[in-house]
């Protein structure tokens, strides 16, 4: 069979087209939110609202949305950016993208410091200055949220609509460090317990309020001593009563 060399080239050159559209790398140029479709700039041309690739989309779905300037792979089935996908975004060392460093470094004046290791450490941080990072070499979380100035913007939410546990196998610190650490029990009990150990509740430089409509204090096997450090111990009520 005889082909027109005419026909021939232009069907070679319609495959070296398709194939220099296969995969190509771009930056996401806009971003309709309500759609989950970006459009991605390649060189001076600027691609059709195209989906990008995330963990789960069904029943159980995640969500992270590109932003405008990411650098971003684009995968086009035959050729044809119209059914293009984005793959996932890659760094860059063109000065207006995010290096590696952007994320690993420490934050301009953020109270966290620089990675420790490279290989070790997964960590997301934001645009804000917020991180989550887990290092699986010294086995240590870090999840900081910082103040904005906005008043009461830093925040951590934790919500469960039955029960939270929290369990240390050694020591579980809990600080508040220019403010208040309030713990209440809307509609049960608040129980504090030291199974074997000793349990201490202390104000170092301000006062100790113990309140409520019955206040028990009881000591199940030894003595209970109260002890107002040379100062005055005051027992206030209508009848006090010693057995």
């Amino acid at each position: 069979m005889n082909l027109d060399p005419a026909q021939s080239e232009l069907a070679l050159s319609d495959l070296q087209h398709r194939l220099s559209k296969l995969i190509t790398l771009g930056t996401v140029h806009e971003v309709d939110y309500e759609t989950a479709r970006v459009k991605v700039k390649i060189g001076d041309w600027i691609t059709a609202k195209l989906p990008w690739l995330t963990d789960m989309a069904a029943h159980n779905m995640t969500w992270r949305a590109p932003e405008i300037g990411e650098q971003v792979i684009v995968l086009a089935p035959c050729g044809d950016t119209a059914q293009g996908v984005i793959l996932g975004s890659v760094y860059s060392a063109a000065a207006d993208h995010h290096k590696p460093d952007h994320v690993l470094g420490a934050g301009e004046g953020e109270s966290y410091a620089a990675a420790s290791s490279r290989e070790h450490v997964h960590r997301t941080r934001y645009q804000d200055g917020a991180l989550v990072e887990y290092d699986n070499q010294n086995h240590a979380y870090h999840l900081y949220v910082p103040d904005t100035g906005g008043g009461e913007t830093a925040r951590v939410h934790i919500h469960c609509a039955r029960n939270i546990s929290l369990k240390a196998d050694k020591q579980l610190d809990i600080t508040a460090v220019q403010s208040n650490v309030n713990i209440k029990a809307e509609q049960g009990n608040l129980n504090v317990e030291a199974t074997e150990g000793a349990l201490t509740v202390k104000a170092s430089n301000g006062a100790l309020t113990l309140e409520g409509k019955t206040v028990s204090v009881k000591s199940t096997g030894g003595n209970l001593d109260v002890d107002a450090g040379g100062s005055t111990l005051l027992l206030k009520g209508n009848k006090i009563e010693a057995s």
